[in-house]
């Protein structure tokens, strides 16, 4: 067999089922509105072992606050203080950075190629503009709103080139 050199977009099932394993809480998903461009979201480049950008998953910051929140069991109080401070506390930036490391494995299945997060951008940093372009793409994309049982809903785009 032959390897593509794209990355599939993953199913809702496998983003989920990840998530939810690695958080211990139900997550709910559901169609939603691509996450619109602000300097608060965080962006996460998955690379291929070739270091060519494969995928990218934005996250607003209540999504991104609320992922690392619940992954280090963060009092929602403290994870909403942070939201409406539109501020991502360092604690809650870790923790959102090992969700979406953790999140590559969706991304990594057979005949495409190894997938592994590169870097994690924002939020209140520089975007690349070969980033920002491909997070602004058209196609192939999922565009949905997570719930996270417990600390509330955020926006989670993933595209794949």
């Amino acid at each position: 067999m032959t390897e593509t050199m794209t990355s599939p977009l993953p199913s809702r099932h496998a983003v989920r089922s990840l998530l939810e394993g690695l958080i211990g809480r139900d997550i709910e998903i559901k169609d939603g509105n691509p996450v619109p461009p602000q300097a608060s979201n965080v962006l996460a480049v998955y690379v291929t072992d070739k270091l060519a950008v494969s995928a990218l998953a934005v996250v607003d910051l209540a999504g991104g606050a609320r992922l690392g929140g619940a992954l280090a069991m963060m009092p929602k109080g403290g994870v909403d203080d942070a939201i409406a401070a539109k501020e991502m506390y360092p604690a809650l930036r870790d923790n959102c950075y090992e969700v979406l490391n953790v999140l590559a494995a969706v991304f990594n299945v057979p005949n495409a190629p190894h997938v592994r997060l590169y870097e994690m951008l924002g939020p209140n940093g520089a975007v690349p503009g070969d980033i920002a372009a491909l997070s602004a793409t058209v196609g192939n994309r999922m565009d949905v709103q997570i719930t996270v049982a417990g600390y509330g809903p955020g926006l989670l785009s993933l595209i794949c080139r």
